[in-house]
């Protein structure tokens, strides 16, 4: 049978009960021997008073003897003396037949019966016979002579009742002694009786303290550590079969169930950081290619104005990066070629003369509408391909997230029902500290009666004066080893009263931890709705994607019926090549390096040695398009 937290505050109760009705009980017969009318008292009672019934009469004849003498000397005394005389024989009479009745020990008894009583009657015999008649008749001589056997019967009387108390005397102190020594064992025997108590009682409260009170403290402190989030100790009282046990495993469990959501949560914040870095270097990347696409533009933007400007001799320096240097190098290279078309057309510009407004018109269309389609085509592939990844590590992420919030949901609700357990284990602990509490209360009861009754015995004694001193004794030890008895009933029903609010906290704080994990349970509730929210973005955002690659192939449609034009475009400077000469007058726009021409000249000859080149501006967007569009 398993020895439980309940059993044993069940045990200890009923031990230390059955010790205090043992101390109680012997208490009550010590009082019973040795209170006011007992028997010991009453031995006491009954020497002291035929010692007082002998010292002084009536059965002390010393006050008759005492009349008669008087009334021998003083004749007008003899009347009244005679019928105090009377009365004295009366009460001798009285006392006689009432200690021939007593309980006094037989020796003493016949003591009394064949010493003084006898010579008592031959005292009385002589005064009824002799001394009375002789005092009536007034006879002188008859009175001295029966005065004077008078007084012979007088002091063989006084020397017995001297006898007979100091045999009384005697008896008094054999009982006095003997009553000592009974009141001295039944108080060694009262005491050894209330120390057994009172080491049941520590006893039983330091095991209570071992076996309850310090692993609930050290189960409430954990729990608390659990609460604040450690999670790194074992628990305790682990190994335990009883309640405690059974509580330290439900703890176990529920630790167990916490370090895996704090493993979920971890992972799903890993994923998340892991996102959230692969976002910000997709960032930092297309912020590092829009810096490096904004300085190849302000560049060529910067060579155009000069080319537009009909500056010829123009180079870009700078080098692109390794992505983009290619177009600087074919855009030196075309301004090289057309630096070198321009002269040749400076050459023969009287032969193309009567082209030059076709073509310019022409490549002027060509040129825009090449210029907007690479930029189209460049933003457009560099959204793509950031959306085309985006969406993939979205969907990937939020299928994870669901399955880990599922996960999370369900070992809340776990958690919940092992918290409930506990608390129904924690209220049964408390239920058994009431049990105890009201058993100290029987305890405290008791200890009040008998402190009642040692005070009542005390007030007792008191009132028997001296005969009572060594009563008064007893029953004030008794009263002290009630009143102790009660200090520590309450000490222990103050323990116990500690250890019900320690088990009183110890559900508050599980309660809170049942309401942190129905919390997280709603929080995880909520992320998964979000996720299924994600989930549907994504399915929204391929959407999108398709319709993007639809817009992407209009774009490439477009520009190769921009190449289509280019291409027309050549043929006709050809034809115009042969007439340049013609275009003479407006080569003088440009500077070539040889001579100082007109800007107009420059600006109406730029686009057809562009064209003659292989048309720089259309193999600018192919390049764009290959170094980000993939």
């Amino acid at each position: 049978m398993k020895i439980t937290i309940a059993r044993t505050l069940i045990i200890f109760g009923v031990v230390v009960t059955m010790g205090l009705l043992g101390a109680v009980g012997l208490q009550q017969h010590a009082l019973n021997q040795l209170k006011v009318n007992g028997p010991i008292y009453e031995q006491i009672v009954n020497g002291k008073d035929l010692v007082a019934d002998i010292l002084p009469p009536p059965l002390f004849v010393v006050e008759s003897y005492m009349l008669a003498l008087e009334a021998g000397e003083f004749p007008d005394r003899v009347e009244a003396n005679a019928a105090k005389i009377a009365k004295l024989r009366a009460d001798y009479n009285e006392r006689r037949a009432y200690w021939q009745k007593s309980s006094l020990p037989q020796t003493l008894k016949d003591q009394l019966a064949n010493d003084v009583l006898t010579k008592s009657d031959n005292f009385w015999q002589a005064m009824n016979d002799g001394v009375l008649p002789a005092l009536a008749a007034k006879d002188t001589s008859r009175i001295k002579q029966h005065i004077a056997r008078l007084k012979d019967a007088f002091h063989l009387h006084q020397d017995a009742v001297e006898q007979l108390v100091a045999s009384s005397n005697e008896f008094l102190s054999e009982q006095e002694d003997g009553a000592r020594q009974e009141i001295q064992r039944w108080t060694a025997l009262s005491l050894s009786a209330a120390a057994g108590a009172i080491f049941l009682l520590v006893g039983g409260t330091l095991l209570l303290r071992h076996r309850a009170i310090a692993p609930l403290e050290t189960m409430r402190a954990y729990m608390s550590v659990l609460a604040d989030g450690d999670y790194s100790k074992d628990v305790p009282h682990s190994n335990r079969p009883d309640e405690i046990g059974a509580m330290a495993k439900s703890v176990a469990v529920f630790k167990t169930k916490a370090e895996e959501n704090r493993r979920l949560e971890a992972q799903a914040e890993a994923n998340r950081r892991t996102s959230e870095h692969e976002r910000t270097e997709q960032e930092s990347v297309q912020r590092q290619q829009s810096t490096d696409i904004k300085f190849a533009v302000d560049a060529l933007a910067h060579g155009l104005h000069q080319l537009a400007s009909g500056n010829l001799t123009h180079r870009i320096a700078d080098a692109f990066t390794p992505q983009l240097d290619t177009v600087r190098l074919d855009f030196n290279a075309a301004l090289e070629q057309l630096q070198d078309t321009l002269r040749t057309i400076g050459r023969n510009a009287h032969v193309i003369a009567a082209s030059s407004d076709q073509v310019k018109v022409a490549t002027d269309d060509l040129y825009k509408r090449t210029e907007r389609q690479a930029a189209s085509v460049e933003e457009t592939a560099a959204a793509l391909e950031q959306l085309t990844t985006t969406v993939a590590n979205s969907s990937q992420r939020a299928d994870d997230a669901g399955r880990l919030a599922a996960t999370a949901h369900e070992n809340a609700e776990k958690s919940g029902h092992i918290v409930g357990r506990a608390i129904a284990a924690m209220d049964g602990i408390e239920a058994s500290s009431n049990e105890v509490f009201n058993i100290i209360g029987v305890i405290d009861d008791i200890a009040f009666q008998t402190n009642l009754l040692a005070l009542n015995a005390g007030v007792e004694a008191a009132r028997a004066g001296d005969a009572g001193k060594g009563f008064a004794v007893v029953a004030q030890e008794v009263r002290e080893l009630a009143q102790r008895s009660a200090h520590a009933a309450k000490e222990i029903k103050t323990l116990i009263s500690a250890s019900g609010e320690q088990v009183k906290r110890g559900v508050a704080l599980v309660a809170e931890t049942g309401q942190a994990l129905g919390q997280i349970g709603q929080q995880v509730e909520e992320v998964n709705l979000n996720v299924a929210a994600i989930v549907d973005a994504s399915r929204e955002q391929a959407t999108g994607l398709k319709e993007i690659n639809l817009a992407l192939n209009t774009i490439d449609q477009g520009t190769q019926q921009n190449a289509a034009m280019v291409e027309e475009s050549n043929a006709a400077s050809q034809r115009l090549a042969k007439e340049a000469e013609a275009l003479f007058d407006l080569l003088g726009r440009f500077k070539t390096g040889e001579t100082s021409q007109s800007a107009s000249v420059a600006t109406g000859f730029r686009r057809q040695e562009r064209q003659a080149a292989a048309s720089p501006l259309p193999g600018f967007g192919r390049t764009a398009i290959r170094a980000y569009g993939s």
